[in-house]
C-alpha cells in the first residue's frame, strides 16, 4: 500500500503544480495585479493617442473602475485635451459618469454615445464640439440625471428628445 500511496501523493503534487494560476478573463489585461477590460483600455488609449499624450491610459485624470475591471467613471474635466471623442466611446458599457467639460474637444459627438446605457452624468460643455448632436443620444437622454452640452458649436436641427434650454447657448455661426 505504501507504494500506491506514494504514487498518489506524487500525482496530486504534480497536478497541483501544473495548473495555471488564476489570471484575467479573456478580453482583459492584467496591470499591477488588477484586471482591466481591453475594450475600455482601448477607449482610454484613443483619448491619449488623439491628444498626442504619451502616457499610460490608466494615468489619464480621474477614473473609477468596478471590481470586474470595467470603467464606471471617466473625469477628464479641464484637462486641456484637444482631440475628438473616440468613435469607440460606446464600448464603455458600464460607464456611469463621463465628464469631458472645459477642454478643447473637437469634431462631432460620435453616434456610439447612444450606447452608454448606464450613463447618468454627461458633461460635454465648454469645448469646441461641432456638427449635429447624433440622434442616438435619445437612447440615453431619459436616463441622464445631469446633461450639460452648452457652449460648443453644435448645429441644429437638435434631437427632439432634448429640450432647447438644455442645448443652448451654442455658437452656430459656422452652421449651414
Amino acid at each position: 500500500h505504501f507504494f500506491y500511496t506514494a504514487i498518489f501523493i506524487v500525482l496530486i503534487f504534480l497536478l497541483s503544480c501544473t495548473t495555471e494560476p488564476e489570471g484575467c478573463e479573456l478580453d482583459f489585461t492584467e496591470i499591477n495585479g488588477e484586471c482591466y477590460s481591453d475594450a475600455d483600455m482601448d477607449v482610454l488609449q484613443a483619448f491619449a493617442d488623439s491628444s498626442g499624450i504619451v502616457v499610460n491610459p490608466l494615468s489619464l485624470s480621474t477614473q473609477k473602475w468596478n471590481e470586474n475591471g470595467q470603467l464606471t467613471m471617466l473625469w477628464l474635466y479641464d484637462d486641456t485635451l484637444s482631440c475628438g471623442i473616440p468613435e469607440n466611446i460606446g464600448n464603455l458599457v458600464y460607464l456611469d459618469t463621463l465628464n469631458l467639460a472645459l477642454n478643447q474637444m473637437l469634431g462631432e459627438i460620435p453616434k456610439g454615445i447612444g450606447e452608454l446605457e448606464n450613463l447618468n452624468y454627461l458633461y460635454l460643455y465648454s469645448n469646441k464640439l461641432s456638427g449635429t448632436i447624433p440622434g442616438s443620444i435619445c437612447n440615453i437622454y431619459p436616463n441622464l440625471s445631469n446633461f450639460w452640452i452648452q457652449y460648443n458649436s453644435l448645429c441644429p436641427p437638435y434631437p427632439e428628445c432634448i429640450p432647447e434650454h438644455e442645448i443652448h447657448p451654442q455658437d452656430t455661426s459656422q452652421c449651414l
